[in-house]
């Protein structure tokens, strides 16, 4: 008999035992026969396909089964593992129509949110966040304390990557910066009083976490932390965004540095200059502004020296360069950066690491007619020696370290 005839005569049979038992007992059936693919060592993509949608006939059949989440996962891992690029977006698919189905499927949900958080996706974060809010307003305390966890668990994931949207707007658009600062402090904001909530009702009844499933509590937790970890910096990005509010100088000299930032990256020197000039004209503490002036002179100095193109040029701008770095560094080590997502610590080591690459540009270039050698090469050392202490994993420290214990001065 085939297999497709057999299947639909079990079906049929289940129909006589009640709806709610053929319900079961059909989610059953099709979550057996992908179990076995998802148990099976690299099955042919067809198979894994047909187990997926298996599994969302199980869900159709029983959408609040937390097991058809679990091996849903299970399935999805396993595929991915054996080369099947399309694993990801079934499981993402499966999820989605199970909360369509049944929304207080704490499993799916906390899976969702697992997935979304992997690929940085904060709008449908968000959108997971809205649905959660919506469902702890529409039942009785343990919907409630759930709905807080999934929003919680939504919210605090979506943090991180806000915060990096908003490093990587730095270089490229104003605009986007000052909405991922303002979307990142509305989210903390939201994110603590959540984590408030939820610890509130935990202490008045701790038996309430019983409700939730333990995936979705650990990940509500994980994910607060990480998020809520860092205050200062926390503090920082409330403060810019009431500077970039309150200020229009502040916000102007942000626009002209970030401006900057692009045409650096584009290796429009004077462009790049002209930005940063303009920044520190409109906001003169803007320290910022006033070390990535030293940077774009420090590139273009070295850009000279490496092509042997007006070397009297290039030492120029490298001192220059020199005088910056030192100056920055002398302010920033009292007030610290004002623009946030590089942190203070790293913000200090960078520029240490870009006076000791400035030194050894100059020393490069002008060899033994470059005066105070002894005196310039203790300020390499203490220069290298702070960048590596300030910011560890900062490359071009490094890189610096290896070449000066190589090759010296």
């Amino acid at each position: 008999m085939k297999t497709s005839r057999l299947a639909a005569l079990i079906v049929s049979a289940l129909l006589f035992s009640g709806c709610g038992l053929f319900k079961q007992k059909a989610a059953d059936y099709y979550l057996g026969k992908a179990r076995k693919t998802a148990e099976s060592r690299n099955p042919p993509q067809a198979e894994v396909e047909s187990a997926f949608a298996n599994i969302e006939k199980a869900i159709s059949y029983d959408p609040g089964s937390a097991y058809a989440v679990e091996l849903l996962g299970r399935l999805a891992d396993s595929a991915s593992q054996n080369g099947f690029s399309g694993a990801q977006e079934l499981e993402a698919s499966a999820l989605k129509k199970a909360l369509t189905a049944s929304p207080l499927n704490w499993s799916a949900r906390e899976a969702l949110t697992t997935f979304l958080a992997a690929r940085g996706d904060t709008g449908g974060l968000e959108a997971l966040a809205g649905q959660a809010q919506e469902l702890a307003g529409a039942g009785g305390e343990e919907q409630r304390y759930c709905a807080l966890l999934a929003d919680l668990a939504a919210r605090a994931s979506a943090l991180p990557w806000l915060e990096s949207e908003a490093y990587l707007s730095l270089n490229k658009s104003a605009e986007t910066l000052f909405e991922k600062a303002s979307a990142y402090e509305a989210g903390a904001v939201k994110v603590r009083a959540l984590k408030g909530e939820t610890d509130k009702i935990t202490a008045k009844d701790p038996g309430i976490k019983k409700y939730a499933p333990a995936a979705l509590v650990s990940a509500s937790e994980v994910a607060a932390g990480d998020a809520l970890r860092d205050s200062e910096a926390m503090e920082a990005i409330a403060g810019f965004n009431v500077r970039a509010a309150s200020d229009k100088a502040f916000r102007k000299g942000v626009e002209l540095t970030v401006q900057g930032n692009a045409s650096l990256i584009k290796k429009e020197y004077a462009q790049a200059r002209a930005f940063y000039q303009g920044a520190l004209n409109y906001y003169p503490a803007l320290v910022d502004a006033r070390r990535q002036l030293a940077e774009a002179d420090f590139q273009e100095g070295a850009a000279l020296a490496a092509a042997g193109e007006n070397q009297k040029a290039a030492v120029k701008l490298l001192n220059k360069a020199y005088g910056g770095a030192t100056a920055v560094i002398a302010e920033a080590s009292k007030t610290g950066n004002l623009i946030p997502f590089v942190k203070p610590a790293k913000f200090l080591g960078e520029t240490y690491s870009l006076k000791a690459a400035d030194l050894a540009a100059l020393r490069a270039v002008e060899g033994a007619r470059l005066r105070n050698t002894a005196r310039l090469e203790r300020e390499f050392k203490a220069a290298l020696d702070e960048a590596l202490k300030l910011n560890p994993e900062g490359r071009l420290a490094r890189e610096l370290l290896e070449r000066y214990t190589k090759d010296g001065f």
